[in-house]
């Protein structure tokens, strides 16, 4: 397993998704262009505007942006996430920068952005609000942060065989729960610091499983909160959930239903 820091506090790095990644995150074409077009409302885009954000990944959020032409600077720890997105640029005139950084020790200038977008980064740092603190400092006065809603430590489990998951993980005295910041935590900080808040729930996702193909994605340990379980837990954890999804489903062709949703924050007149 790749660890990397965010300051003083261990965090997993996604070198070991790059390969994967777009395979289990892609939206849907008609959401993705949805979500964009939310963004730049919220954002209040001009042709101007410039874009900033923290754990870029492959580009999800981003590349959608970034081909309608926005000045889009991103950092990420993970080099092999950032390669996977230059691959998507090659040969494509862009205004992408990417830098190799950590979310709490920016190497950027105060005031450098018009718009900070924040998607599913801030649960995975535990001193979130450090990298809060360097949001805040890099966006400009009455500028736009947007931030992804996070499920909660209690309501994370999407489905039955993740519930499951999470109690077995408890047996072992493994509390299974987020290191950083989820969405209460966060919008009652920027409500503290004296921001102005629009939510907007942008889609809801349901995606179709089988028990079979979410089984395998506990033994290939394909999401970052798998990764975090300590080895000396993990087989005999697995083990367990095996034989209680045996029982509960023989079938493993049987379909499950995940649900989730896409929902977004825009924090109005955080950084002035």
């Amino acid at each position: 397993m790749t660890l990397a820091f965010y300051g003083t506090t261990m965090t997993i790095s996604f070198d070991r998704a790059a390969d994967f990644y777009d395979n289990t995150r892609t939206l849907a074409p008609e959401v993705s262009e949805r979500l964009t077009a939310e963004i730049l409302r919220l954002g209040r885009a001009t042709p101007d505007t410039t874009f900033f954000e923290p754990g870029i990944g492959t580009g999800r959020i981003a590349l959608p942006i970034v081909e309608r032409g926005y000045a889009y600077t991103g950092v990420e720890i993970s080099e092999a996430m950032m390669d996977r997105l230059r691959q998507k640029l090659e040969g494509k005139a862009h205004q992408l920068t990417l830098i190799n950084a950590d979310a709490t020790a920016l190497p950027l200038d105060d005031n450098a952005f018009d718009v900070v977008i924040a998607p599913h980064i801030l649960h995975l740092i535990a001193d979130w609000q450090r990298a809060m603190d360097e949001l805040r400092r890099v966006l400009k006065p009455a500028r736009v942060f947007i931030y992804f809603h996070h499920p909660t430590n209690k309501t994370a489990a999407r489905d039955a065989i993740g519930q499951q998951w999470r109690e077995i993980l408890s047996s072992y005295g493994y509390d299974s729960g987020f290191t950083g910041g989820v969405t209460e935590d966060v919008l009652g900080r920027l409500q503290e610091q004296g921001a102005t808040l629009e939510t907007v729930a942008v889609a809801d996702l349901s995606r179709e499983s089988t028990v079979d193909s979410l089984m395998r994605a506990y033994r290939d340990r394909i999401y970052s909160n798998m990764w975090r379980v300590p080895n000396d837990i993990y087989p005999q954890a697995l083990a367990d959930l095996e034989d209680w999804a045996a029982q509960e489903f023989p079938n493993t062709d049987v379909p499950m239903t995940s649900q989730d949703n896409i929902t977004l924050t825009a924090a109005y007149h955080w950084a002035s």
